[in-house]
């Protein structure tokens, strides 16, 4: 046998022991074949992302944020009006839900780096979420802002979870949780739960809290 057709025959052999994987270089292989073929296993999803439970978590992370802004949004538009007319709340929950909406943004950019697709459906429903009312006074908003926080906080810790555990782990997609979530939200957070406790203080056992309502409000549009 000469060499050159030793050499035709080592590369059949090994193109076809390629074909059976799932590779990108498989499929090139395997379309390019005389029998053709498809590429399927050529995009940028490795690790824990290969799958499809992480990449729901994500998106459903993703589409919390969302609804989270527009909830922000709301409330922000609710103490903005003439009748409210607290300028340092409307501003702290604009705030919010700017911040939100620019999370929901990166987790979309970093969803289609990984080779995934945004589904803006993936979200579980909460309980009794319909019958939430955003229309509420100074202190009782803040509380209820400092929930949806919590609750943001609570999803990133349990996609974390997720994939520091499970059989292919995903260090890249830990990091980028960490990074831009989760020490984030801790900051939020301690500050939410400071504001919260700060009102309550000032309103207590008060027959009428306006003027320190009136005041609170001014710290928060001089400190923001």
């Amino acid at each position: 046998m000469s060499t050159k057709l030793f050499a035709i025959c080592v590369t059949t052999i090994l193109c076809v022991g390629y074909v059976a994987g799932e590779y990108c270089y498989n499929d090139v292989v395997g379309a390019c074949s005389p029998v053709g073929g498809e590429v399927q296993n050529c995009n940028s999803r490795y690790g824990a992302f290969k799958g499809d439970e992480l990449l729901v978590n994500v998106q459903g992370y993703a589409n919390t944020h969302i609804l989270r802004s527009f909830q922000f949004l709301l409330m922000s538009s609710h103490f903005g009006n003439f009748e409210k007319n607290r300028g340092g709340f409307e501003k702290l929950y604009r705030q919010l839900s700017d911040n939100t909406w620019e999370q929901a943004i990166d987790l979309v950019k970093f969803i289609g780096k990984r080779g995934g697709h945004m589904n803006f459906r993936a979200r579980k429903e909460e309980k009794n979420e319909k019958q939430i009312d955003f229309e509420m006074y100074e202190l009782g908003s803040m509380a209820r802002a400092l929930d949806m926080q919590k609750g943001l906080a609570e999803e990133a810790h349990f996609i974390h979870a997720e994939v520091t555990r499970r059989k292919e782990h995903d260090p890249e997609v830990a990091s980028y949780l960490e990074n831009n979530f989760v020490h984030q939200h801790s900051d939020i957070i301690r500050k939410l739960s400071g504001h919260t406790n700060d009102l309550k203080h000032l309103i207590a056992n008060q027959p009428d809290p306006s003027l320190s309502l009136y005041l609170f409000d001014e710290y928060l549009q001089k400190s923001l």
